[in-house]
């Protein structure tokens, strides 16, 4: 098959080298002033026959992400053209996917004793890619090649499994992985170098010191690390604020931190993307409107879906339902069920409590259906501390979300639905979260960002160690470090940097 055009202007190192100093998104990487470079790029196995995922929500750096990791492979001497990196935005079946695929390992692979490393970029944009790399799989073209394909919504996971089996690789690899915003220790050794610093010393960038420092915590222990972090408490605190209006798309952080606010385009940006996405899951733009202010309305509270329908033109709850999964899908929104302690399960037919992935997609989407500044608008709503309060909680959910993953020793089938939940008593006493840990007991947390924590503020956490057999709890607050009793208090702040 001939070569065309635009598969060698995407893959520019096959004539030039240097031709880093060229590419938009690794410029905007160096000049940044959060040169983020994710955990994740450590996580791939690239000396063996896999198939990769990598979803995550648009404008997170997917793409940033394998372009770096093409010229870390250039520099390290690896021959460029092993490389093909190729967008799919454009791509209009599987056929010409296979087409593009073969004209580089037919012209361009230098032979079939080296390694190719295949990158295709948002691949979601080809209904039915599967198919492609189904075929290219059983005529043994990736043979000696690792592929790994981008995209913006968990559906294609599950298409994966149930399509290619058997044609993945190793996938004892975890072929699927996740990239989401940057987490608030990533944020924060990214933008603070002091602190990365105090972080590299104290072992904390690996996570089997953070479990150990966690757990310690969990049992009521104040740890060494814990004590040397709380000295950067005016810091930390500080750059928890501007979290929570940035949040963790470096794009975005770069701007605030460049310029002091974030423009319109920004946000514009980001509204597009996701509106375009799901108009291609057959979303209505004026149905994703009503649905995402209603969530936004009754953002930190248990809500079902015929509540949500209220209020809108919507006929169905089951619609609803669709779209907040489709939300969901797409790494916009969460949703955690209500934890039956008898049975230790999820309740799936009870209310659900939904939060946004990452506080600049809630300012973001809150601002354009609002019609508002959206940066003046975000300002505003935080200077109210019942605001602060609910995103916080969200912030902390999206975590914890995150911890359950490392915890869990199921990591294929991996789902946080089975794993993090809310409660409430029947005096109506509410645990934002609950979270299952390693060994299967249960950790009640309470999300409290206030200085002032008084003792109807623990009511939620006791109610639930009285009906379950965990042993403690965990309060978050403002600024308080202390251990009263069963239960273990320290600033919002600093349990984020040991996630």
């Amino acid at each position: 098959m001939a070569l065309g055009i635009e598969l060698v202007d995407q893959n520019p190192w096959w004539k030039k080298k240097t031709a880093r100093k060229n590419d938009k998104h690794l410029v905007a990487l160096a000049k940044s002033k959060v040169p983020w470079r994710p955990r994740i790029r450590h996580r791939f196995r690239f000396d063996r026959d896999i198939v990769y995922t990598l979803r995550g929500p648009r404008q997170v750096g997917k793409t940033t992400l394998l372009k770096d990791l093409i010229y870390d492979f250039i520099e390290k001497g690896v021959d460029p053209r092993t490389l093909l990196y190729y967008t799919c935005d454009l791509v209009d079946s599987p056929r010409d996917l296979v087409g593009i695929v073969n004209a580089y390992l037919d012209t361009v692979r230098p032979n079939t004793r080296e390694r190719a490393y295949i990158f295709l970029d948002e691949i979601s944009s080809v209904r039915d890619w599967q198919k492609a790399i189904k075929h290219l799989s059983d005529t043994g073209k990736l043979q000696n090649a690792t592929v790994i394909l981008t995209g913006s919504h968990t559906l294609d996971i599950k298409k994966a499994y149930e399509r290619l089996p058997g044609r993945r690789g190793d996938i004892s690899d975890l072929p699927d992985k996740i990239l989401l915003p940057m987490k608030f220790v990533e944020y924060v050794e990214t933008v603070n170098k002091d602190i990365a610093d105090v972080l590299s010393s104290l072992r904390l960038i690996e996570f089997s010191n953070r479990k150990r420092v966690l757990l310690e915590v969990a049992k009521g222990k104040i740890p060494n690390e814990v004590k040397e972090l709380s000295l950067y408490s005016k810091e930390l605190d500080s750059l928890f604020s501007n979290y929570l209006l940035a949040g963790g798309i470096p794009r975005v952080v770069d701007e605030y931190l460049r310029t002091g606010q974030i423009s319109e385009g920004v946000y514009r940006t980001y509204v597009d993307v996701v509106v375009g996405d799901l108009s291609k899951w057959n979303k209505r733009e004026t149905y994703l409107r009503q649905v995402l202010r209603r969530i936004i309305e009754s953002a930190g509270n248990p809500v079902g879906w015929n509540t949500l329908r209220q209020g809108t033109d919507i006929a169905s709850h089951n619609t609803v339902a669709d779209y907040v999964d489709t939300l969901k899908d797409s790494f916009i929104v969460f949703y955690l069920s209500f934890y039956d302690i008898s049975r230790r399960i999820p309740l799936y037919q009870k209310e659900k409590k939904i939060h946004f992935y990452d506080p600049f997609f809630y300012h973001a989407l809150r601002g354009w259906i609002g019609g508002y500044d959206p940066f003046s608008a975000s300002k505003d709503f935080l200077k109210s501390p019942q605001n602060v309060g609910m995103l916080t909680e969200s912030i902390v959910g999206n975590h914890l979300i995150r911890l359950a993953f490392a915890l869990s020793r199921q990591k294929q089938l991996f789902d946080y639905e089975n794993s993090l939940f809310y409660w409430k008593s029947n005096k109506g006493r509410e645990v934002d979260f609950v979270i299952k840990l390693e060994d299967g007991s249960t950790l009640p947390m309470e999300v409290k960002y206030q200085s002032d924590i008084i003792r109807s503020d623990l009511y939620g956490i006791i109610d639930f160690k009285k009906s379950s057999k965990s042993k403690r709890g965990i309060l978050l607050s403002k600024d308080k470090l202390e251990v009263k009793g069963k239960i273990t208090a320290l600033p919002v702040w600093l349990f984020l940097m040991l996630i």
